[in-house]
């Protein structure tokens, strides 16, 4: 009778033991911007499931950053200006994975010209998302154009909602990215700057996880690293099949549009040139926790 307790006993510290060590699945937020879609073609071919991996699909950066804030993730993706954003609240906070770099995939947009954007006098309407990098990217603008001194009136609102405008019928400036700019373009509004030929400032998309998380899910961690090289090597391999599968996540995006975004950022996944870390380490953005 002893010896059947004492077995019992030890077959539920096992099997509690057991449990406590299973690991809760991994949540990893991003929003459907065109550099992140290795991911969901992970997803679409079943790789995260074998990871133990949950991909959170949000419409913006700005809500992907919510998510995370509020705890409803463990990882994230965005640019620099996220990440900086949040380890002012969490110093603990570290880049992980460096994605892409942009190279004409966030857009100023108005339905103005430039020349007439300085001679207007009248409010000028800004639609963006105020807690990402779009925010960034206007102070350049405007700084570098020496219209700060405009009546600006901000509308912070996703990119989602931006791109659902039918028509702008106030004096309008529209910071976008790929996907969202070429609905916008649609609609009549035209791209006045982008990352590849006047706006003056390094954008990177990476991803970002808290040192625990890191240290609890490294090796998952190293894995899905792996699975977004295979992805973007799939990608260049066959530009339509990659499509064919992501479509969805993108948006209403032709594959001819889908084409066209492509060509506006740099994959930075590996074999990441010394004068992109470099420029990263001089604005406080850390690389030795990279992947």
């Amino acid at each position: 009778m002893i010896r059947v307790i004492l077995i019992s006993l030890v077959s539920i510290i096992f099997l509690t033991s057991c449990v406590n060590d299973k690991k809760d699945k991994l949540r990893v937020v991003t929003s459907n911007w065109i550099g992140y879609t290795p991911l969901f073609y992970a997803r679409e071919k079943g790789l995260l499931d074998k990871l133990n991996i949950q991909l959170l699909s949000v419409v913006s950066l700005s809500e992907s950053l919510h998510t995370y804030k509020s705890k409803h993730a463990d990882v994230f993706l965005g640019t620099q200006y996220e990440y900086q954003e949040t380890f002012k609240r969490d110093n603990q906070v570290v880049p992980i994975m460096l994605l892409n770099k942009s190279d004409g995939g966030d857009v100023v947009m108005s339905n103005l010209t430039l020349e007439e954007i300085k001679k207007e006098d009248k409010q000028i309407d800004v639609f963006l998302e105020l807690s990402s990098v779009n925010y960034l990217v206007f102070e350049d603008f405007i700084t570098k154009h020496n219209i700060k001194n405009k009546n600006f009136n901000y509308i912070n609102k996703d990119q989602s909602f931006i791109a659902q405008q039918k028509e702008f019928k106030n004096p309008t400036i529209v910071i976008s990215y790929n996907p969202y700019n070429i609905t916008l373009e649609k609609n009549g509004l035209k791209t006045l700057e982008t990352t590849k030929d006047n706006i003056e400032i390094l954008i990177v998309d990476a991803m970002f996880t808290t040192n625990d998380i890191l240290i609890k899910y490294k090796d998952e961690l190293k894995e899905l690293k792996k699975i977004i090289d295979i992805a973007i090597d799939d990608l260049e391999k066959d530009e339509k099949a990659y499509y064919d599968l992501i479509k969805d996540y993108l948006y209403d995006t032709s594959f001819e549009e889908f084409q066209q975004s492509l060509s506006n950022i740099k994959w930075i996944n590996k074999n990441i040139d010394q004068n992109i870390l470099d420029s990263l380490k001089e604005h406080n953005f850390p690389t030795k926790e990279l992947l």
